[in-house]
């Protein structure tokens, strides 16, 4: 793959895509740290272009289509991934190319999902392996980050 098309995937990343980690409760009442990486866009050419270009790289996203409620918007098509394999493979190779804040969001996911990913193999289980401090204290990081995006400016 050429560093431009790398290049143009980071762009759209930058633009129109999301870098996330957040928590769910399940109906057990345990919260999981969930990674996600996302686009979306109505233009199916960028879609498509955006499909190939992951594929090229080894990830698997998946892709919803959703239809709009108002007749004067456009179908909207999402990629998404939540495969910490996918996500670690997809910042490894875009995040020379991100500009905004969503550079330090690919840094601490990137270092969340290698972690968990390596403690996973340390610690094979049935079900999730537990979280640990450090853990959590990346999701506050996270999030503290995310509060503060609105108030940053851009590093020239």
């Amino acid at each position: 793959m050429k560093d431009t098309d790398l290049a143009w995937l980071g762009g759209i990343w930058d633009g129109e895509g999301s870098i996330a980690l957040f928590t769910h409760t399940e109906r057990t009442g345990n919260k999981k740290i969930c990674p996600c990486v996302s686009m979306c866009n109505t233009d199916i050419a960028i879609i498509n272009k955006t499909r190939k270009l992951l594929e090229d790289i080894g990830c698997s996203f998946s892709l919803q289509e959703l239809q709009p409620k108002n007749s004067r918007h456009k179908v909207r098509w999402d990629l998404i991934t939540r495969n910490q394999k996918y996500i670690i493979l997809f910042l490894e190779a875009v995040k020379p190319y991100i500009f905004s804040i969503k550079k330090e969001k690919a840094e601490i996911l990137l270092d969340y999902c290698k972690r968990r990913s390596a403690k996973m193999e340390r610690l094979p289980s049935k079900g999730s392996t537990p979280y640990d401090n450090t853990d959590w204290e990346t999701l506050s990081k996270f999030k503290e980050i995310c509060s503060s995006e609105t108030t940053r400016e851009a590093h020239v």
